[in-house]
């Protein structure tokens, strides 16, 4: 099964053509829309290409076809798009239909994922209603609210310091620390900007153009100290011995700044951290809390990403990755690389994950 991207395209041109009065969604009282939104993912994911009724009118035959060739062109696109990226980034040419490693089951995924449930997860908002259902909505960043087009009126109720995000890329988002040194209509025009672009084609991650643009913006963590919080990144799999994880934190104040940690306790690599940081920051007061969240937001997946954050005793979700830089992650580190690979059980058959008659279903039967 694949999805085309013209589902998206067409939701998107429809809620521009909406008045300005209308194209905000209160996050309050929005969770109807949200769970219909979420229902429309979820029903565009049952559709193979050769399940379609037969249409009753020429004109939906034809409209049929156009859909059909586009689907087409864009898998040939995406896959062209793959092949040149990998080569240039990791050196050799992957096998993207039976992978092995780590880096090559990424691209699997990218070309045979079912991109309609991904997008719903990879959404910045949509996720939030996965997220307290899966664990409860204590552990959701307040949402302040959530625009399909950023009017300058918006800003005037929000706090002092705050987060921009748009919901349907990676690291499109701004921190604002002091509203009023904001220049309000500069960043209105930068996130509306970003509502009309398409993450997804960048690096071949289709899932992300499935995704109905949104600028969200939500409360701005801040620890004890009015500091910024660590991240942590549990890179989680499920597989027929159960749940498997290690986990990467990461420095607010230095984006080079890492350790990749595993489930107990070992430091698999390093890059400018320093001991005492690692003592403070390796094992946060509520990490088996954070530990559980993993767990459950990643038990509908054979391997995800899920970002978290410890602040004030409460494990806070920040997102959830698919397809971690793309799959483009170039192994220095061979023990940690065979880890990787033999970590995720790549589970081809589960059509939740992956479109069914994709070359490992092939394969196996």
């Amino acid at each position: 099964m694949f999805l085309t991207d013209y589902h998206v395209t067409e939701g998107v041109r429809g809620s521009r053509s909406a008045r300005a009065g209308d194209s905000v969604d209160r996050s309050i009282d929005s969770k109807p829309a949200q769970q219909d939104s979420y229902r429309t993912l979820e029903s565009l994911a049952l559709h193979t290409p050769g399940s379609f009724p037969e249409p009753p009118y020429p004109l939906q035959a034809v409209g049929n076809a156009l859909r059909r060739g586009t689907e087409e062109f864009s898998v040939r696109l995406q896959r062209s798009i793959i092949n040149r990226q990998f080569r240039a980034c990791l050196g050799y040419v992957g096998d993207f239909d039976h992978p092995q490693s780590f880096q090559e089951k990424i691209q699997f995924r990218k070309l045979y994922g079912n991109h309609a449930f991904y997008a719903s997860m990879a959404d910045k908002f949509l996720v939030r209603d996965y997220v307290a259902k899966k664990v409860g909505s204590q552990h959701l960043i307040p949402l302040l609210g959530a625009y399909d087009n950023l009017q300058l009126s918006d800003f005037e109720s929000l706090p002092q310091q705050f987060i921009v995000k748009a919901n349907h890329g990676c690291n499109w988002n701004q921190v604002v620390l002091d509203k009023d040194q904001l220049d309000v209509g500069k960043a209105a025009r930068r996130f509306n900007r970003l509502c009309r672009r398409r993450f997804g084609w960048k690096r071949g991650e289709r899932h992300y153009n499935f995704i109905r643009p949104k600028v969200v913006i939500e409360q701005l963590l801040r620890d004890d100290r009015g500091e910024p919080p660590w991240e942590y990144n549990f890179q989680c799999s499920h597989g027929p011995d159960g749940f498997d994880w290690y986990y990467t934190i990461l420095s607010p104040s230095d984006q080079d700044a890492w350790a990749i940690i595993s489930k107990d306790g070992r430091i698999l690599a390093a890059a400018k951290v320093s001991d005492q940081e690692l003592a403070a920051h390796a094992r946060p007061a509520k990490f088996a809390q954070m530990v559980d969240v993993a767990e459950a937001l990643s038990s509908d997946f054979d391997f995800v990403r899920v970002d978290l954050y410890c602040v004030h005793d409460q494990a806070w979700f920040g997102e959830m990755t698919c397809t971690p830089r793309a799959g483009y992650i170039k192994a220095t580190n061979q023990s940690l690389q065979q880890m990787r690979d033999a970590m995720w059980y790549l589970d081809a058959g589960n059509p939740r994950l992956y479109v069914p008659g994709n070359p490992m279903t092939r394969r196996i039967t």
